[in-house]
């Protein structure tokens, strides 16, 4: 993936020690929130990710997999329910030329309305926004941690100083797995959103004067 921040993260205590307080919070706000779109617009906005901090869905053409077991279980599905019930939608979520996720999205036309269909299938505007009539409610069936800016038991040993150079980031940080439902407790899509450094290319603070 792209949207690497080498350019300003070096390989140093203080800035993996700023990059592990500014993942907590992204995380947390992802996990806390019902739409991810929404919670991607208002760290694009602060962080000043972009001129216009509008999130986009571009599309992916990858062939549609399968919905995960634990993930279909959760959209009370049964086993023998036709190929065609689920639809897939395979998404990069961007803020001006960065990535800020993957998403794979398996969602049930049948549960929205005909307008949202041809809306998911005809545009680029995310999910989160399209169905936000819906006013649908998010439940977390797994959450990943795939890297940290800090090695494991960190804060019981020395810091490591680090080489000062770029600091190299990962395809993924981490990863949610979800499923989005209607008010009325019926579930319409389940989601696998991995999330990149796209959304951590900005400045880091300066440091205070030492003078």
């Amino acid at each position: 993936m792209q949207s690497q921040p080498e350019y300003c993260w070096r390989d140093t205590a203080v800035h993996r020690l700023m990059l592990t307080a500014l993942l907590n919070e992204l995380d947390a706000s992802l996990l806390s929130a019902s739409s991810a779109t929404r919670t991607l617009e208002d760290w694009s906005q602060r962080h000043h990710l972009a001129p216009n901090a509008t999130v986009r869905a571009i599309c992916q053409q990858t062939p549609p997999r399968p919905c995960p077991a634990a993930l279909r279980e959760a959209l009370h599905l049964p086993a023998e329910a036709a190929p065609d019930t689920l639809r897939y939608r395979h998404v990069r979520l961007m803020c001006g030329n960065l990535t800020l996720s993957d998403a794979e999205n398996w969602y049930l036309p049948s549960r929205l309305t005909d307008e949202m269909n041809k809306e998911l299938d005809t545009t680029e505007t995310p999910f989160g926004r399209v169905t936000a009539p819906l006013a649908f409610t998010r439940r977390l069936v797994l959450a990943e941690r795939v890297w940290s800016p800090l090695p494991l038991g960190w804060e019981l040993a020395s810091l490591p100083a680090g080489s000062g150079q770029a600091l190299a980031f990962p395809p993924v940080l981490f990863r949610h797995h979800a499923v989005l439902s209607r008010l009325d407790g019926t579930p319409i899509s389940a989601v696998i959103e991995s999330y990149t450094a796209g959304a951590f290319c900005f400045p880091p603070p300066a440091m205070p004067d030492a003078s």
